[in-house]
């Protein structure tokens, strides 16, 4: 498998300069032969929307997906974005693939403390979903939903072959080495737990003061980073990897031999 990780900087509130910018990457992605392009949370309009949520919310039938769904007879993509419906709102992911949206996630976890304010504006999800692709089974986790256990509980239970993190994850204190360590942590944890890869895309650039750091990475299913982005810099990374990888990780887990996802604690 050829992936393609968008890290990109985004225009706030300004779908059509982003959607842009998301078409070039793919055309990349494509001229460089990869199976999958994979962009950061919120994509399509940038993170710290507050009241502009109302004013660049589609519906996952928009129109400005459709130039997206003719690409994705050559490549798959997955990307963040607002979506509206039935008058409620979501930080939603799409996935497209042979022209259509073959699957749409609402982020279940809305982080509402400290400098976040996701559960003023946004509709959480309620549940986790895993795909069949052509690269084996696919989740999709939206940044905060990393951090739950009941989030990764669904994924691994779900027989996941590859997990996708989309991220829009700011930095503070020590830039350079807190947040992306701590996203290795756990990342780490789970590809090694589930024997899976894992693919993780964040954005990079700054909004209101808010900066976003990068360090998109593919981690195999030992849980060792093969390829990652540097920090606060636009780039888009390749990685190419057997997907048999995953069922030797799997065979040789273990745990995973014998384990009871629906456990009876009482």
């Amino acid at each position: 498998m050829r992936a393609a990780l968008c890290q990109i900087d985004t225009i706030l509130g300004n779908k059509d300069r982003n959607i842009i910018k998301i078409n070039h990457h793919i055309d990349k992605a494509i001229f460089e032969q990869c199976q999958l392009a994979v962009f950061p949370e919120l994509a399509v309009t940038g993170y710290g929307l507050r009241d502009l949520v109302y004013d660049v919310g589609i519906d996952s039938n928009s129109e400005i997906f459709n130039q997206l769904k003719e690409k994705s007879r050559k490549i798959d993509i997955l990307l963040g974005y607002v979506e509206h419906d039935s008058g409620y709102f979501y930080n939603s992911a799409v996935y497209i693939s042979d022209g259509e949206i073959v699957y749409n996630y609402r982020k279940n976890f809305l982080p509402d403390y400290g400098m976040f304010e996701e559960g003023r504006y946004f509709t959480a999800g309620d549940y986790v979903e895993t795909i069949n692709t052509k690269f084996g089974r696919v989740s999709v986790l939206i940044c905060e939903d990393m951090f739950h256990i009941s989030a990764q509980n669904v994924a691994l239970k779900n027989n996941t072959d590859i997990l996708i993190i989309l991220s829009a994850s700011p930095f503070w204190m020590d830039s350079s080495s807190i947040k992306p360590t701590l996203w290795h942590s756990v990342a780490s944890n789970f590809a090694r737990l589930s024997g899976s890869y894992v693919l993780f895309a964040n954005r990079v650039g700054f909004e209101d003061g808010v900066g976003f750091f990068g360090g998109s990475f593919v981690m195999n299913p030992s849980g060792i980073i093969i390829k990652e982005a540097e920090l606060f810099k636009e780039e888009l990374i390749i990685s190419e990897f057997d997907t048999n990888d995953i069922k030797r990780a799997k065979w040789a887990m273990p745990g995973l031999k014998n384990e009871v996802l629906d456990y009876d604690y009482r």
